[in-house]
């Protein structure tokens, strides 16, 4: 310290801070820190104040400091909070008093949220408690050529109190009598956090509860680690751009039971619809609502208070946010509701198509299966058990009782047979085997066969049918494959004969 100059250096001899002030003596400056917490510099020899810490303060308001105007510097005296509990830098909330007014203003860089009202030479118009405040007295506004402020002193000599703008945004009173263990809060201007303009920074939603600051949905905190620490004067940034200005599509997400941001712009719309195309047509719009009108707003969107659940005087924001942050939840319900038609239609298009391919895989295989008939080199065609036992299976209800309709084609002498369904039990006795049965009529003769008949049939066919009148043909001698059935049915017939007929089947 010389010649009146109070110097901060860092080990480096570098200068961080000065008191900025002057003495014509060199080495004579005295720097004393008073009983009432002032820091002053002064002249040993005589009660002149080079500099003291009143007339600067930070954010801390002591009995016997200053808050107000002064007009030989043409400078302010206020309180300035820090930026968070970790850091003193200076943050964007202050308190300040007009020149030549006698009202206590709270501001947020340019916005005013708060104000004490007019001094009447005893109270402010909007704090009337300070007149009952036994911590504080004479509490009393000065105006004179030189300066204009406010100050008070202590109430009590063995209370300390103080008046400090918090990191909050708010203006409160500490006291610390000798039974508290700490600092006790008093009083508190505004009372309630979210009346703090823009505490929670842009696109982000305050409410009383834990935490006081909520990114919206679609948004991030611009700063994480300011934001841990209490510093939400950044707010919050979008986590993806919008698409408008590409020719994209954007959404809204849906704040419910909320008071509107501050700024919006009147519109006058039919409905809501209406509100929101317009608001979709201005790339520049960052949000919407219908409240008995259209509201819009165009920048970014402060001071939004989350209401409690109980407050009914909430209303509803719609938040412009890219498509691809719409997450549904929040989302406009019409967008909602065409996203699920959207997916209900994919889902439902994919078992249609999945169904149609089934159906169509069936029907192929029961094609081949009717189509796999193996040919044996003779007049018959041979059947698989398993397509004899089930064709009439395969057949409806109305045409159960017509059998299967074998026709044997030899020569000049078309031959029809229609078998009965072979249901019967084959375990008990070779006799039962219809196959056997149908050999063992033939054998007997051509009458016997009408005996083969379905009951269902009720007479109205015939077993065999010669073309009378037109060519006159013999009977057609039974095919060797059928002949073995009956000459020994216990034991395996092989045929290996080479026949030249053809044989259909229909």
């Amino acid at each position: 310290m010389r010649y009146g100059n109070l110097v901060l250096l860092e080990q480096s001899k570098t200068r961080i801070w000065s008191t900025n002030s002057s003495s014509n003596l060199a080495n004579s400056t005295v720097a004393t820190l008073l009983d009432n917490g002032n820091f002053v510099l002064r002249d040993p020899n005589s009660s002149n104040i080079i500099w003291q810490s009143f007339d600067y303060p930070t954010d801390t308001w002591l009995p016997g400091g200053k808050v107000g105007y002064n007009k030989l510097r043409n400078e302010k005296q206020v309180l300035s909070s820090w930026r968070s509990s970790e850091d003193p830098a200076l943050s964007l909330f202050s308190v300040e008093v007009e020149p030549n007014s006698s009202h206590v203003l709270l501001w947020n860089g340019s916005k005013l949220y708060w104000t004490s009202g007019l001094w009447d030479g005893k109270v402010f118009a909007n704090v009337p408690e300070i007149a009952i405040d036994y911590y504080v007295k004479n509490f009393t506004y000065i105006s004179n050529e030189n300066e204009s402020y406010f100050t008070y002193e202590a109430g009590f000599p063995t209370a300390l109190t103080r008046f400090v703008l918090d990191v909050t945004g708010q203006l409160k009173q500490f006291v610390w009598r000798k039974e508290f263990p700490t600092w006790s809060l008093f009083w508190t201007k505004p009372p309630r956090q979210c009346d703090v303009y823009a505490f929670c920074g842009a696109f982000s939603s305050c409410n009383q509860n834990v935490p006081i600051c909520d990114c919206i949905e679609g948004f991030k905190p611009r700063t994480l680690t300011d934001w841990q620490l209490g510093d939400h004067s950044d707010g919050c940034v979008r986590k993806t751009h919008l698409e408008c200005e590409n020719r994209g599509n954007d959404a809204f997400v849906l704040v419910t039971n909320i008071r509107f941001p501050v700024n919006p712009e009147a519109l006058t719309v039919g409905n809501i619809d209406k509100c929101q195309l317009v608001c979709l047509r201005n790339c520049s719009c960052t949000a919407y609502a219908y409240d008995n009108g259209c509201l819009i707003w165009g920048s970014a969107l402060f001071s939004l208070q989350k209401l409690p659940a109980d407050d009914k005087s909430g209303r509803n924001l719609h938040v412009r946010v890219a498509a691809s942050e719409l997450v549904g939840a929040g989302a406009k319900p019409k967008t909602k509701k065409k996203n699920v038609w959207i997916v209900f239609g994919a889902i439902g298009g994919f078992f249609t198509l999945f169904s149609s391919i089934l159906v169509i895989v069936w029907r192929r295989r029961h094609k081949a299966r009717d189509d796999t008939l193996e040919r044996v080199e003779d007049s018959l065609v041979v059947f698989k058990f398993r397509d004899i036992y089930e064709m009439p299976q395969r057949t409806s209800q109305k045409s159960l009782g017509k059998g299967v309709l074998v026709r044997f084609s030899e020569g000049h002498c078309p031959i029809q047979l229609w078998w009965r369904r072979n249901r019967d039990s084959v375990e008990d006795e070779m006799a039962k085997y219809f196959p056997y049965r149908v050999a063992a009529k033939i054998n007997e003769g051509e009458e016997a066969l009408t005996t083969l008949l379905d009951t269902k049939l009720e007479g109205n066919a015939d077993v065999v049918q010669v073309l009378e009148g037109v060519i006159e043909v013999d009977v057609h001698p039974i095919p060797r494959f059928i002949q073995g059935f009956t000459d020994n049915p216990t034991e395996p017939f092989v045929y290996q004969g080479i026949s030249s007929s053809s044989s259909t089947v229909s």
